[in-house]
């Protein structure tokens, strides 16, 4: 009978040790459960906040992009305007928004290569979601981006033949030139001028600073002459070419003119001439200079006498075995001024070509915008391993301040990267 008792007595207290043992390991893994979960959470969080910090930082890379655009766009005003610009914009995008904590650093500085720059820095604050699980409440998403600003080596090259003053345009040109040159800095640029009648002139050689020299420059000039296309652009390549030019400068030549060739320098008769056709007749033939370089660039000077003033074929002319007349004159001033555009963009150089003129005038009297577009390789028409530039009409010299305020806009643009 003791055995039996015995006997029970153990199994039940077997049971108890069973139930025991049980209970303690169903708390042991709801310890390890939760425990797991909270790790879980925090990685599942981890995952949640980087994407959320990855959109915010896209975003907070957007408004840093366009703030650095617009500060190295108006770098040529100053590092003051340029700081300004590029909060502004950057504000405008979101980078700054009322949190306090929110941070944004703009600084100037200069390359390897010795170009300028301007560097954007911002930062934010973000608060975390399934991560403050894991102790961590806030993570900084920040963006930063720099705009390389390079020198510019400008040739500005001004129609001053005399249908300008005929037009009554001739002020409104020297104004809209005049601001034109505010446009680029002393301190990152240089610029040459050079002008063209019935000749050409390089009014200022390349140089920095310019500004105040150009403006004066462009003041003494008069609205007289032909309009000898070819050789501006020649001159223009001559100060591209040269010993003042920078390997690590952007080239750039900004072509003016209100007209068609009417000019050009050729051999005529043996000898080294200029040759003028008339601006609004198809076929006659001005005269020809015997001394091109004492042709006077600010005061009206006619052919001689002796020169076959207003005669179709003019003297004995040997250019291609054609008799010289005014059809063929014009074709061959149309001709050296391509000629010359492509020798410019040969050298890497940007050619913008800006043309004035009544676009319901006659043909003859309005500027021939399929070739200012030929000078300018506008989109790559004329050779596609070229620069492309771009050409511009103003149909009224009203609106010459504002094509020239245009240019300049693009230029700025395209030279911020």
């Amino acid at each position: 009978m003791r055995a039996h008792v015995s006997a029970v007595t153990t199994v039940r207290r077997l049971l108890r040790r069973l139930a025991m043992q049980l209970r303690n390991e169903t708390g042991a893994v709801l310890v390890i459960i939760a425990g797991g979960m909270v790790i879980l959470l925090g990685m599942a969080g981890l995952v949640l906040d980087s994407g959320r910090a990855f959109v915010a930082r896209s975003e907070l890379s957007r408004a840093v992009d366009a703030g650095v655009l617009a500060g190295a766009r108006a770098l040529r005003s100053g590092e003051s305007s340029a700081r300004n610009q590029a909060l502004a914009v950057s504000r405008a995008n979101g980078v700054l928004p009322d949190d306090p904590r929110t941070k944004v650093d703009v600084v100037f500085g200069i390359n390897a290569d010795g170009d300028n720059t301007v560097t954007v820095t911002a930062t934010r604050p973000m608060r975390t979601s399934l991560m403050r699980l894991l102790g961590r409440n806030w993570v900084d998403v920040g963006s930063t981006a720099t705009a390389v600003v390079p020198p510019v080596d400008l040739i500005f090259v001004v129609d001053q033949s005399g249908s300008l003053g005929t037009a009554g345009a001739w002020d409104d040109l020297q104004d809209a030139a005049r601001s034109f040159v505010d446009f680029f800095s002393d301190d990152l640029d240089q610029l040459s001028v050079v002008s063209f009648g019935t000749r050409g002139e390089t009014r200022l050689p390349l140089q920095a600073p310019f500004r105040t020299a150009a403006k004066s420059q462009i003041d003494r000039m008069a609205s007289v002459g032909w309009t000898n296309t070819a050789e501006g652009l020649q001159l223009a390549y001559d100060q591209l070419t040269g010993k003042k030019a920078r390997d690590r400068a952007v080239k750039v030549v900004v072509f003016f003119t209100d007209g068609r060739p009417t000019a050009f320098r050729g051999t005529i008769g043996g000898d080294r001439r200029i040759m003028a056709v008339a601006a609004n007749e198809w076929n006659v033939v001005r005269g020809y200079f015997d001394n091109p370089d004492d042709i006077p660039m600010d005061r009206w000077q006619w052919p001689a006498d002796d020169a076959c003033r207003n005669v179709v074929n003019c003297k004995i002319w040997k250019e291609g075995g054609h008799p010289p007349h005014g059809v063929r004159g014009r074709q061959i001033a149309r001709d050296m001024g391509l000629a010359a555009a492509n020798q410019i963009r040969n050298e890497d150089a940007f050619v913008y070509a800006i043309g004035l003129g009544n676009p319901l005038g006659s043909k003859l009297e309005r500027p021939d915008t399929d070739y200012l577009s030929q000078l300018a390789n506008e989109h790559g028409s004329v050779n596609s391993n070229q620069p492309a530039g771009r050409m511009y009409f103003a149909p009224s010299a009203a609106e010459l301040r504002d094509v020239f305020q245009r240019v300049a806009g693009d230029l700025v643009i395209r030279l911020s990267r």
